[in-house]
């Protein structure tokens, strides 16, 4: 008995597929997305996804914060993922966000952030 078309078909999918969560797997402590830099209160990405390292660029003076929010107006103390220091440098985060990223730079920071979706 031989395979149809059609069960080949689905056996080439299901490769297709699973090289395709292997390479999801693999970027998401890497991050795939590096936001614009920030320098105000900023939406980056509303849904959830692995919050991978943020850099701030210019200390300012005064601490930032990023978020697990969906709009700048929700973004509280009480779903801050990190503060943002006031000494420029990369940061490693790896941190899961669910609502999205909101961005709060402290006053003359300039902040971006790297991230995976999903």
């Amino acid at each position: 008995m031989s395979a149809s078309l059609s069960d080949i078909l689905t056996t080439q999918k299901n490769g297709v597929v699973g090289l395709s969560n292997i390479q999801q797997a693999y970027l998401r402590p890497l991050g795939a997305v590096t936001s614009a830099t920030v320098t105000g209160n900023t939406l980056v990405i509303s849904g959830s996804g692995y919050l991978c390292r943020f850099v701030v660029l210019a200390a300012g003076s005064a601490v930032g914060g990023i978020y697990n929010a969906s709009t700048v107006a929700s973004a509280a103390s009480s779903n801050q993922l990190c503060v943002t220091p006031e000494t420029v440098g990369i940061f490693e985060a790896g941190l899961v966000f669910t609502n999205g990223i909101v961005i709060k730079p402290g006053t003359g920071q300039s902040i971006n952030v790297t991230y995976s979706v999903g």
